[in-house]
C-alpha cells in the first residue's frame, strides 16, 4: 500500500478458463464473485469457495453413498486441481501467506490447472470508486391489495 492509503473495497472471484468443446476457441466463465470492505472477508470467501469447488469436482469417496469402496481404483497421475484447491484453502502456511499479501493491499492470484481447463482464483483491492460494483437494486415489493380502512 502506498502512503497509508487504504483500498475502498476488495473483490474476489473464481473463474474457469478453457477450450469450448468442438470450437477450438477458449472461453472464461465466472464461477463466483464477492465484494467486501474487508480483505479478511474477501480472502475467507475465496478460500471457502475453493473448498466448495474442490468438493464438486472431486467429492470425498468416503462420504459419497454412490461410490462404494469396491469401485475405487488408483488414479492415473494427472493434474489434481481439487487437491491443490484444498491445500491452498486449508493449510495454515498457505492461508497465512495469502493473508499477508492481501492485507498489504497487493492483489492475489492463484492459477490451478486441471485436465481440460484452469481455475483462476483472485482477490484484489479496489482503489477508485469507479471500480466498485453498484449495490443490487432494491427488491420490488408489490403494492398492498387492501387498505387499512378495509380491516
Amino acid at each position: 500500500m502506498s502512503g497509508g492509503a487504504r483500498p475502498l473495497a476488495y473483490r474476489a472471484e473464481i473463474r474457469a478458463e478453457g477450450l469450448v468443446a468442438g470450437t477450438g476457441r477458449s472461453a472464461s466463465w465466472l464461477l463466483g464473485r464477492y465484494q467486501t470492505l474487508s480483505p479478511v472477508l474477501a480472502l475467507r470467501w475465496l478460500q471457502d469457495e475453493a473448498v466448495r469447488l474442490a468438493s464438486r469436482l472431486d467429492p470425498d469417496p468416503a462420504r459419497s453413498p454412490w461410490a462404494p469402496p469396491t469401485t475405487l481404483r488408483e488414479a492415473v497421475p494427472a493434474p489434481d486441481a481439487p487437491a491443490e484447491l484444498r491445500v491452498w484453502a486449508t493449510y495454515p502456511e498457505e492461508r497465512h501467506t495469502a493473508w499477508v499479501l492481501v492485507r498489504s493491499g497487493e492483489p492475489l492470484s492463484l492459477v490451478v490447472p486441471d485436465l481440460d481447463c484452469v481455475y483462476c482464483l483472485s482477490v484484489w483491492p479496489l482503489w477508485h470508486s469507479a471500480e466498485l460494483e453498484p449495490p443490487p437494486p432494491p427488491r420490488h415489493i408489490p403494492p398492498r391489495r387492501r387498505s387499512l380502512a378495509d380491516h
